[in-house]
């Protein structure tokens, strides 16, 4: 099911390396990975991929990559995505042309620190009329309204600055809908114990129990794996007192 299956993963990465090609500016690097192993969204396994990732450097750095993670992690928000968004984090540019596409999604407004990130992201796909790319500290933009606003540039880490980010992000803009990359991967690692005890946005509960409803139909559910418990009790117990 839908994005548990490794041919569509592989068709859209075939899809994206059409149009991005392997180039640098500054500090940073496109490549295609030279390897074509991976593990997915949720689960440990490493499988064989036809086509090898698209990866995105900031010298030795690993910033992101168009693989099976990244796909099946931002499955649900671009799913959810309507009306103006809000994306902080321009990447490779994936998120951004997959919400594009949709006729839900009127417009869209991209903060994004780096020139260059900026820079690559224009030599492969160009201008659209729906996308507002805003160079500078995301943070500190203008007040804006969004009907959904999404948040990518934890590195697939898991962090506090999950909390931190979205108590500031929520201030500075009025936002009806916030996600970020690895909320899904977050909510199904709480221990039940726990995560009764605290509000969790409906949104988050419903992407997750969407995602996972795909996931335990794929040949994948055997490989769940759950995030450190001790990160993810914290990070649970900041948000306890945010949301």
């Amino acid at each position: 099911m839908i994005p548990y299956n490794i041919d569509y993963c592989e068709e859209k990465i075939k899809e994206y390396k059409e149009k991005i090609k392997e180039s640098k500016k500054g500090n940073f690097t496109i490549k295609y990975s030279e390897g074509k192993e991976f593990d997915g969204y949720l689960y440990e396994h490493k499988q064989i991929l036809k086509e090898s990732p698209i990866e995105l450097y900031e010298g030795e750095k690993l910033w992101m990559r168009i693989s099976p993670q990244e796909i099946q992690g931002a499955f649900e928000s671009i799913k959810r995505a309507k009306g103006k968004v809000g994306v902080l984090g321009l990447g490779l540019g994936y998120f951004v042309q997959e919400i594009a596409k949709r006729d839900q999604v009127r417009e869209i407004v991209v903060y994004e620190m780096s020139e260059e990130i900026i820079d690559l992201y224009l030599e492969n796909f160009g201008e659209n009329p729906k996308i507002r790319i805003v160079k500078g500290d995301g943070f500190k933009a203008k007040r804006e309204n969004f009907d959904f606003f999404y948040v990518d540039i934890y590195e697939y880490k898991l962090t506090t600055k999950f909390v931190e980010d979205y108590v500031k992000l929520t201030k500075l803009h009025d936002i009806v809908e916030y996600s970020f990359f690895g909320v899904e991967s977050f909510i199904l690692s709480c221990p039940t114990s726990e995560i009764i005890w605290v509000y969790i946005l409906e949104e988050w509960m419903d992407m997750s129990k969407d995602l996972f409803t795909r996931f335990n139909h794929s040949e994948y559910i055997e490989y769940f794996s759950p995030m450190e418990e001790n990160k993810v009790l914290e990070v649970l117990k900041e948000f306890g007192k945010v949301l």
